[in-house]
């Protein structure tokens, strides 16, 4: 067999937006900007190496109903692969898996669109592909297919390579992450031991979980979770049936993040809280980097006032900053709530949404649209609670 060279990549999120800044060249949203260039990287450097296959496993998009706008930037870049003829497979992973199995997915015309690109999207594992003159069969696993009862099994064809794909969590990285709406957990067994290369989606960071299997990371950073991910792909040489993948991790820019020293404000005045804040910025001075910092002791208002005068005196000095409360000013360990009563949840969500718009989060439409239907589906499911509750104290 010859050796086979292939270029994993996964959680692209392609649609994902972020703050309220805006690309100066496009006048779209920064960070789906940000995100959508970072894809097109990965593609451009993927042509230039000479691979045989290429595997995406799983989160193309951010939303299960991306924008045309992404799906153009999406198109475009795979129809570069197709006049390359480089055999791809693209599974769908959390993010664009609907939630209900009859609504349709995006994937399905984009079948149609792409007819050079193999998708597996349903909700059940399609046979294994076996590309012309590749040695190779992939197994390709849909993230829908693992919300079924009897988790999916591929069976490892004889006499050629075998790859497996799955998006999901492994068992090894379940102790540090998890608990993403949707995420669905591998077991040991379909970790399959005798695969060639196992491809794996949903964890950001890379790395390897077994001696075949391993995830490719993102492309770029989301939320501060993804702060140590090491944005890129993989690109992966099996040689001989049996023979232990090498995995070469092919690095590529992504906007940076930091998280900066915590301050401690207790007894501080918001100008001196301010003033310690602006001094870690300066510190980092880092234009392109999303930053947080956390302030521990400081009392609602106080935090605020030194919020307010951070964002009217940080200027330029990082892209974007967060200026946070630890957590467990809301809320004590296993749940609990502190000895101060918290207001009741729509007043929470109220609280949330002016949050977002003193930090510059929110645009004024988007917030009255998400306050105005987040209003209404709060009170529904309130309301729907109370008639539970009335309910089970009759039928008691």
């Amino acid at each position: 067999m010859k050796q086979l060279r292939i270029a994993h990549l996964a959680d692209t999120h392609l649609g994902y937006r972020h703050y309220t800044k805006l690309d100066p060249g496009s006048n779209r949203n920064q960070r789906t900007v940000d995100v959508e260039r970072a894809f097109e990287r990965a593609i451009d450097d993927i042509l230039e190496r000479d691979v045989d296959l290429i595997i995406h496993a799983g989160d193309v998009f951010d939303h299960v109903r991306p924008s045309w706008e992404t799906l153009r930037v999406f198109v475009r870049a795979m129809r570069r692969i197709e006049a390359e003829g480089i055999p791809t497979v693209v599974i769908a992973g959390n993010h664009d898996t609907p939630r209900l199995r009859t609504s349709g997915s995006v994937y399905s015309l984009m079948a149609m669109v792409l007819p050079g690109i193999r998708f597996a999207a349903g909700y059940e594992t399609p046979p294994a592909w076996l590309p012309d003159g590749l040695d190779v069969a992939i197994h390709a696993v849909p993230h829908g297919a693992l919300t079924n009862p009897d988790p999916p099994m591929p069976l490892l064809l004889p006499r050629t390579r075998n790859v497996l794909v799955f998006h999901g969590l492994a068992p090894q990285a379940q102790s540090v992450v998890g608990q993403e709406p949707g995420e669905e957990s591998l077991t040991p067994e379909m970790l399959d031991a005798e695969a060639d290369y196992i491809a794996l989606g949903h964890y950001h960071i890379p790395g390897e979980q077994t001696r075949n299997a391993w995830y490719s990371g993102s492309t770029e950073r989301f939320g501060f979770r993804d702060e140590r991910v090491a944005t890129g792909y993989n690109l992966v040489t099996l040689g001989e049936r049996g023979d232990a993948p090498r995995v070469e991790r092919i690095l590529l820019p992504g906007r940076p993040m930091h998280t900066l020293k915590r301050v401690e404000a207790e007894g501080l005045e918001s100008r001196a809280i301010a003033n310690l804040i602006l001094d870690r910025a300066n510190r980092l001075k880092d234009r392109e980097a999303m930053a947080r910092v956390e302030v521990t002791g400081a009392g609602r208002p106080v935090r605020r006032e030194a919020e307010r005068i951070v964002r009217s005196e940080l200027g330029d000095v990082v892209w974007a900053l967060d200026i946070r409360a630890p957590a467990s000013a809301i809320l004590a360990p296993n749940n609990q709530h502190t000895g101060e009563q918290l207001p009741p949840l729509p007043e929470l969500f109220q609280q949330f949404i002016a949050d977002k718009i003193e930090r510059g989060e929110y645009d004024d439409a988007f917030a009255a649209a998400f306050r105005d239907h987040g209003a209404r589906a709060l009170a529904e499911a309130i309301r729907a609670n109370e008639e539970r509750l009335a309910a089970e104290e009759v039928v008691g």
